[in-house]
């Protein structure tokens, strides 16, 4: 798939689900539930366990339909086996030029993580296709909303601490698209009703992003 449409399919629903910790092989269970209630990318971060297994049975699953990316990449070479396992986006918490040179050269998309103008300049420098500004709860609507008078055309993504209520701060401010974690997905996944309560916050978080991009 090409960048342009994994931008594009990033862009449908506005939300990156953040699948971080051990989830006991549930991953593609929770992900049919996002995606029934209109989730159209994932990441699954690698620092949790079996990270690799999980984005390549993830692709393989629903690689056709959303965006499955890898979260927290930090070196070259696990750009390199996302990229083999179905990994179409690259998302990390820092910024390190030669990671985005390499996401781009293996025909991913990039979001680096920034937190002042200088990096989110840098990065675009750099050739990154998205900024995920870490962590957004510590910059907020604000920052965002200033960015956007001097580089109107860079894609931010707010990560970190969004809730519905800050998810629609932050688009009405001018972001692209949120990464969305433990606020979306809970350790509650795994009791018995906890897709039921899954579906409900995803839910209210397209419903967020609708309300505030109107």
């Amino acid at each position: 798939m090409r960048s342009e449409q994994v931008i594009e399919q990033i862009e449908a629903g506005r939300i990156v689900a953040i699948l971080r910790g051990d989830f006991g092989g549930r991953e593609e269970e929770i992900v049919g539930a996002l995606v029934e209630s209109g989730i159209t990318a994932v990441e699954a971060t690698l620092n949790s366990p079996g990270a690799f297994d999980s984005i390549g049975r993830l692709a393989a699953t629903f690689g056709s339909r959303i965006a499955v990316g890898a979260g927290t990449v930090l070196r070259l070479e696990e750009v390199e086996r996302a990229a083999g396992v179905g990994a179409s986006f690259i998302v990390s918490p820092n910024l390190d030029p030669k990671v985005v040179e390499v996401t781009k050269r293996l025909g991913l998309v990039s979001a680096p993580g920034c937190f002042t103008p200088s990096e989110i300049v840098a990065a675009m420098g750099a050739g990154a296709d998205a900024v995920k500004l870490f962590p957004a709860q510590c910059l907020g609507p604000d920052f965002i909303k200033a960015m956007r008078g001097p580089l109107p055309n860079v894609r931010l993504i707010p990560t970190g601490g969004v809730t519905p209520e800050a998810a629609r701060g932050h688009i009405a401010a001018g972001a692209w698209a949120l990464g969305v974690g433990s606020e979306l997905i809970g350790k509650d996944v795994m009791n018995d009703d906890g897709f039921e309560s899954l579906r409900r916050r995803a839910s209210d978080f397209a419903e967020a992003v609708r309300g505030a991009a109107k």
